[in-house]
């Protein structure tokens, strides 16, 4: 069950890294109008999973995705190498109410890129 939930915990780690870099690319991708920074559907799932992290944070429940890594991690013997590693990025030791803080932060900061830098529902391929 230990690879279950290292594949849940490196799925988890990927859409954490795609919220993080996409604060960081985004601008830099229309600063240097970059189309692909524009799609529509890259920009709006971008938005609603940060909205999510936040909100998630706000009522104070766990993410599905620790849910799902959590049983299938009470049910394996051990946590393998690169398991430990992906956890160890992904899960940090700070109080709940920084990470609302955090959290609110990148949510207006998305919000600030969708003014700054529109997503367009006209995105072209090449």
């Amino acid at each position: 069950m230990d690879g279950i939930a290292d594949f849940i915990l490196f799925i988890h780690l990927i859409v954490a890294i795609f919220i993080s870099a996409g604060m960081v690319i985004f601008p830099i991708g229309g600063l240097l109008s970059w189309r692909w920074c524009n799609n529509f559907s890259v920009r709006v799932t971008h938005l609603g999973l940060i909205v999510v992290v936040f909100i998630e944070t706000l009522i104070g429940v766990n993410c599905p995705l620790t849910v799902v890594e959590n049983f299938f991690r009470a049910q394996a013997t051990h946590q393998s190498f690169i398991g430990a590693l992906m956890h160890k990025l992904l899960y940090w030791n700070m109080s709940e109410s920084l990470f609302f803080h955090l959290y609110g932060i990148c949510v207006l900061w998305v919000l600030i890129l969708w003014i700054l830098f529109p997503p367009s529902r006209n995105f072209v391929r090449g």
